[in-house]
């Protein structure tokens, strides 16, 4: 409800100023534009690669987990079948074994969670400055008031004429081969 809210008031306010009786030079013309950030990141130049790179490290921390489960897995197997053979100590101290060992497949399964999202920080970090700079410099270059975002749900209905993610996304295109010099 609160971003409904501000949409409409920010609706309003542009509305209001569009309908200015003073002419557009001394009130300065809006000139409003929207891309898809989504599908800009998706396309930019150096995301598939980095997208790539996370996969391929990410599988191995996935085998890393899936090791430590078929481990837990078997512990836990190997205790149900023995427990009714097994004498009160015997079994405290394998559902100790077990509860250790769960506890150290979970603090790893974290630690490997904290690692993915640090290096997709790291990996994507690069892509998404320049696709913020990208966007400001089409901004200034053809004089727009304000870009929005689609993709943050904030933005009910939208002229299509005013998408600019297809220019976004060309001028990364454009700029990748420079950029790699």
């Amino acid at each position: 409800m609160g971003k409904f809210l501000t949409v409409a008031l920010a609706a309003a306010g542009l509305a209001l100023a569009a309908t200015s009786p003073l002419p557009a030079q001394a009130t300065g013309a809006i000139k409003i534009g929207y891309i898809n950030s989504q599908r800009v990141i998706q396309e930019a130049p150096g995301a598939a690669e980095a997208r790539s790179t996370l996969e391929k490290e990410m599988t191995g921390w996935q085998a890393q987990l899936k090791a430590m489960d078929d481990s837990l897995a078997a512990l836990m197997q190997q205790y149900n079948q023995q427990s009714v053979m097994l004498s009160a100590d015997a079994k405290k101290q394998k559902e100790e074994e077990i509860v250790q060992k769960r506890g150290g497949w979970q603090q790893r399964a974290q630690q490997l969670q904290e690692t993915a999202g640090q290096r997709q920080e790291t990996l994507m970090k690069p892509i998404l400055d320049k696709v913020q700079v990208t966007i400001n410099d089409l901004r200034q270059a053809e004089g727009y008031s304000f870009i929005f975002d689609m993709a943050s749900q904030a933005m009910v209905a939208a002229d299509p004429a005013l998408d600019l993610t297809d220019k976004v996304i060309a001028r990364l295109k454009a700029a990748a081969p420079t950029a790699a010099k």
